[in-house]
């Protein structure tokens, strides 16, 4: 009498079953790994809300002016805002006074008209912000962001409540940009000292002075010379 012959249950065989089933699983978690992205990257229907960064209208005394929302979706109409959130933010919040400036105050936008005067600071630096060389902020990013910083500080609401300042002359520059720190020199700063003058690149570079600005007090400090 013959009888039937079990199925081997070896090491060899166990093996092999583990084998498939570790394939399985990497398939499996490679298309759910599919599926999720293209959930987030709006392949498969809208993001979930929580992961776009979108303008957010504000309200109240903020009406009208976007306000940064956290998120992950980088789009072409909302990169300078991604941007910005990456590298300024921190300093900025918000484009708000933080350790940085307010860059939607009447005094920005009085000193900053264009976004070439963005790129320049921004390249330049001063001695309260660093300098973002090209390593760290590419051309074209930074070009977003300026083109993203002066639109919201245009869309301020005190951008139309209250009347532009004039631009500053250059006893305005010396005295706002320059003796908030060097009043405390001893003897103080004397715009007729021809020190001053062979000092002003470094000057205009610590105060973050626009070229416009840099041209008005070298102006101004060479027709103090001799008096």
């Amino acid at each position: 009498m013959s009888s039937a012959t079990a199925p081997s249950t070896g090491p060899g065989n166990n093996l092999e079953a583990a084998h498939r089933r570790g394939q399985l699983t990497i398939l499996a978690a490679g298309v759910l790994g599919v599926l999720v992205v293209g959930w987030l990257s709006g392949w498969l229907g809208p993001s979930p809300s929580g992961f776009a960064l979108i303008n957010e209208p504000a309200t109240g005394p903020e009406a009208g002016v976007p306000r940064l929302r956290p998120g992950l979706v980088l789009t072409t109409e909302n990169r300078g805002q991604v941007l910005f959130g990456r590298s300024c933010d921190s300093c900025h919040p918000g484009g708000r006074e933080g350790r940085g400036a307010d860059l939607l105050s009447a005094e920005f936008r009085r000193d900053f008209k264009t976004e070439a005067d963005i790129v320049q600071l921004v390249r330049g630096g001063t001695c309260t912000m660093p300098a973002y060389n090209r390593f760290i902020l590419a051309d074209d990013d930074l070009a977003q962001i300026a083109k993203f910083v002066l639109g919201r500080a245009k869309a301020a609401p005190s951008a139309t409540s209250r009347p532009a300042l004039p631009a500053l002359d250059g006893p305005g520059i010396l005295k706002i940009k320059c003796m908030n720190c060097h009043a405390t020199l001893d003897p103080p700063l004397d715009p007729r000292d021809v020190q001053v003058l062979f000092a002003l690149d470094e000057m205009a570079k610590c105060a973050g002075l626009t070229a416009e600005q840099k041209t008005v007090l070298r102006t101004f400090l060479r027709a103090q010379q001799g008096r």
